[in-house]
């Protein structure tokens, strides 16, 4: 194995409740060795000047509405290792359930590592660690018609996978349907599975998202999900760097 033999990749866009979020996860992944931990910051001017913990710190300039996609994809160049962690920056799970989810990829080129998701209260997400891993209620994914998606806030990927389908589609601006798209594309091209774990979201305020910006990447999912298996084939060899993989045409 590298030296580092995951690398873990945390998309990020300033705000003050979203950088107390931030340093519980980094908290939580200075709990594990091995990890070359990238953090991709997205704005007008880079608003972090100290991390806890060891980290690659990227800051992309744009005044623009984030977009996760771009961060991503940046970070899948900046990789060192062959398997990939992309997480938002306000999610932990049991760090057990992680690490078994990881080995995984022995069999599978991508694995979702958890199939529900609880949505703790401020005074929970102030807990420490040990004591928050240790709230157990039924989460999203199983009290609701809401299922987790395949390729939301924590997924885990061979980096030979995300670059055979392409990375993140960067056409999807501001918040929704990025990850419902790659999960489009994983379900379509790749041998992946999903795990039953629980996922813990810390606590932060709702924010509404740009309505104009939602509507047309729900408009251009809806595009990308009804292509033949064909057509969505050239689109993602459009994407894929040319030195990167093989063409898809070459495996399906």
């Amino acid at each position: 194995m590298n030296t580092h033999s995951f690398t873990y990749v945390i998309g990020y866009r300033h705000n003050t409740e979203r950088f107390t979020n931030l340093r519980k996860v980094l908290d939580w992944i200075n709990g594990f060795a091995n990890i070359d931990v990238i953090l991709i910051e997205q704005d007008k001017h880079s608003k972090i000047s100290h991390l806890p913990i060891k980290a690659r710190h990227i800051f992309l300039k744009s005044d623009k509405p984030y977009n996760k996609s771009w961060a991503f994809n940046i970070a899948v160049k900046e990789a060192k290792s062959d398997i990939i962690i992309f997480a938002d920056s306000d999610l932990i799970m049991n760090p057990n359930e992680f690490i078994e989810a990881v080995k995984l990829l022995d069999k599978y080129e991508m694995v979702n590592p958890y199939n529900s998701v609880i949505d703790l209260q401020p005074q929970e997400s102030n807990l420490p660690l040990d004591k928050m891993l240790l709230i157990d209620r039924p989460g999203r994914g199983e009290t609701d018609h809401q299922k987790v998606p395949l390729c939301g806030g924590i997924c885990i990927f061979r980096k030979s996978a995300i670059l055979r389908i392409g990375g993140w589609n960067e056409s999807f601006i501001g918040w929704g349907a990025e990850d419902d798209f790659i999960s489009h594309k994983v379900k379509t091209f790749l041998n992946w599975t999903e795990c039953k774990n629980k996922c813990y979201h810390l606590y932060h305020n709702r924010e509404t998202p740009n309505m104009i910006h939602y509507q047309r990447n729900l408009q251009l999912l809806q595009q990308l999900t009804t292509l033949s298996k064909e057509d969505l084939v050239k689109t993602v060899n459009m994407s894929i760097p040319k030195n990167a993989m093989r063409n898809l045409y070459d495996t399906f």
